[in-house]
């Protein structure tokens, strides 16, 4: 769901980096102590951490604080433009080169080696699958080509223009055109809607080779880079190759700005329908505002700790909603725009036809909401279900995978914060949550609410009768109910439904899978399974079931099924014998998910 579907890492613009990466040295939050931080002379952080989990395995990665929102108006698109250039040759290694010595060091384009960039940040990737001197050596010179000596030859402009182009041929789809116009109708006023990552076509067919050159110029400057390695390695011999071949970098002419502030005004209520015939009907509520920017703190920990219990309780009430009445699905959800706005939504699929009394219903919780106080159970039960996730994380902690590690600090870097242990983690919650009461979360509940709004954005695939101002009068005229709610009761389940499947089929088959370590069975009945045991993470067990031929075998008038399973209706179905509610009680202190 969209709502879903836009929650994205949240990066920081690049006058900001400085004084958000001060919080690391001055926070009352303690690093993880195996970090190995450092700034080199010329600006560079670089991070390192050693994980063996694989072993022999390395994850690299080369931040740069700058992004689609620091384009000017005639350059929209030439971030992107810029990322692609910086892996297509430098003046040290052709383009060909480049990709020939990765792959003598054992990395495949695509799965190994990639960039993206984003409204806030760009990044390059390197997972290296060795991590002899050879390998580290061939990857880190190569991010340090890409970094600062990317040569720009006009073959290579053509070649990549071509590419980008394509790129945004592909991805002109509903959902995007749809989610271009959400953040349109959202942040209005705002720079972001206006500087989505692709582009204009008409800027990538004509952008010269001076305007890339310059703005690579402007923003690829060791002051805005961060060097994140993680993997099987010696951290001191890591550290010395980054202060060996970073340490010569240096930036050209004068650097970048930053992207203006944030635009993001109390709007009243407001509503806005996107039509698009390849779009289920689809209701999101949204109440915008600016981002939250403290430095990470204990204290902010714990606040946002305790906004986040509220919003997981409305959640669970919001889904209790599920499959009843107007909606199929529903949920709740808080997120953070790029560091530009704050925004809570409400949203769900709506059955066909039935797109005001979805947003209706979810209106009229929300409101109810608000007037029924958090029980002292409902506060429990959410505090059970964060506990055993960190405890989880924590028991896991040994054995967490470079390439998430990596991803994390990246994200740890953008966002100003510090990376602390999962025992660290759990142990800031169980401070916090000794002194949690239902008041409490009921008061920050009705806080976070009070932001103006609620805007109601709304896919349909036909028209909606009255459009943009039928709704908006809609959705103002919507009253609150003037008392409080009951609350639907919890079902809990006795016991596990499920004990007994029958007497047990038999095995027509099994063969060893030798060069995966895995054994592959076949029953009498047909049914195939593979299974292997693996040491990659501490008391996990992960089944995937695939049945039947997908949306090839469906009818053509069968094609709401496949809007069901995209949107989680199946999920949130439950099972023949237990509702998905009574499921997530009895799973509440388990560590599980669905899909």
């Amino acid at each position: 769901m969209r709502y879903v579907k836009l929650v994205v890492a949240t990066l920081l613009a690049a006058a900001s980096l400085a004084a958000a990466a001060a919080p690391r040295s001055t926070s009352d939050v303690p690093a993880d102590p195996a970090l190995v931080t450092g700034t080199l002379p010329n600006g560079l952080r670089y991070e390192i951490l050693s994980n063996a989990t694989p072993p022999h395995n390395a994850a690299l990665r080369l931040r740069i604080d700058a992004g689609s929102l620091v384009e000017k108006e005639d350059e929209r698109g030439i971030a992107h433009f810029v990322e692609h250039m910086a892996m297509a040759g430098s003046r040290n290694v052709t383009e060909g080169e480049m990709e020939r010595r990765l792959e003598r060091a054992g990395l495949r384009f695509g799965p190994d080696t990639n960039a993206f960039t984003d409204f806030r940040q760009t990044w390059y990737v390197l997972n290296l699958p060795e991590t002899d001197p050879a390998t580290l050596d061939t990857a880190l010179t190569l991010l340090r080509e890409a970094a600062g000596e990317a040569s720009f030859a006009p073959a290579s402009i053509e070649r990549q223009r071509g590419i980008i182009l394509a790129e945004e041929r592909s991805r002109a789809t509903a959902a995007a055109r749809s989610s271009e116009d959400y953040l349109h109708f959202l942040l209005r006023g705002d720079l972001l809607p206006e500087r989505i990552v692709i582009g204009r076509p008409d800027i990538i067919r004509t952008v010269p080779r001076e305007r890339l050159v310059r703005f690579y110029d402007a923003y690829y400057r060791p002051e805005r880079a961060t060097l994140i390695a993680v993997g099987d390695f010696d951290p001191a011999k890591m550290e010395a190759e980054i202060r060996r071949l970073f340490g010569t970098w240096h930036g050209r002419g004068r650097g970048g700005g930053p992207p203006p502030p944030p635009v993001v005004p109390m709007r009243a209520a407001e509503a806005h329908v996107f039509v698009d015939a390849a779009l289920p009907p689809q209701v999101t509520l949204a109440w915008p505002a600016p981002a939250d920017l403290r430095p990470d703190s204990r204290a902010v920990r714990a606040a946002r700790l305790v906004d986040g219990l509220a919003l997981a309780v409305l959640n669970r009430r919001i889904g209790r909603i599920s499959a009843a009445g107007p909606l199929v699905s529903a949920a709740a959800a808080r997120t953070t725009f790029f560091r530009r706005a704050d925004i809570i939504t409400l949203g769900g699929v709506a059955k066909p036809g039935q797109v005001k009394e979805a947003l209706a219903r979810l209106l009229r919780e929300q409101q109810g909401a608000m007037l029924q106080p958090v029980t002292r159970s409902e506060l429990d039960r959410e505090l059970a279900g964060r506990r055993t996730l960190l405890t989880a994380a924590a028991a896991g902690a040994a054995t967490r995978e470079s390439t998430a590690l990596a991803q994390s600090l990246l994200s740890a870097a953008a966002d100003g914060r510090i990376l602390s242990t999962p025992a660290e983690n759990l142990a800031e919650f169980e401070e916090t949550a000794k002194t949690l009461t239902p008041e409490r979360i009921t008061e920050s509940l009705r806080r976070q609410f009070a932001r103006g709004g609620p805007l109601a954005y709304v896919t349909a695939p036909a028209p909606v009768e009255g459009g943009d101002a039928a709704l908006t009068a809609f959705v103002r005229d919507t009253k609150p109910p003037t008392v409080a709610p009951p609350l639907q009761p919890d079902r809990p389940l006795a016991a596990w439904p499920y004990t007994d499947f029958g007497t047990p089929g038999a095995v027509a088959e099994r063969r060893a899978l030798t060069p995966v370590a895995a054994t592959a069975v076949r029953f009498a009945n047909g049914v195939r399974l593979t299974v292997k045991k693996t040491d990659f993470a501490k008391d996990e067990i992960l089944v995937a079931v695939r049945v039947g031929r997908g949306r090839l075998g469906l009818r053509a008038d069968q094609t709401a099924a496949a809007f069901a399973l995209a949107s989680g209706a199946f999920t949130e179905g439950g099972l023949g014998k237990a509702t998905f509610e009574a499921l997530r009680e009895m799973f509440a202190t388990r560590v599980y998910g669905t899909s």
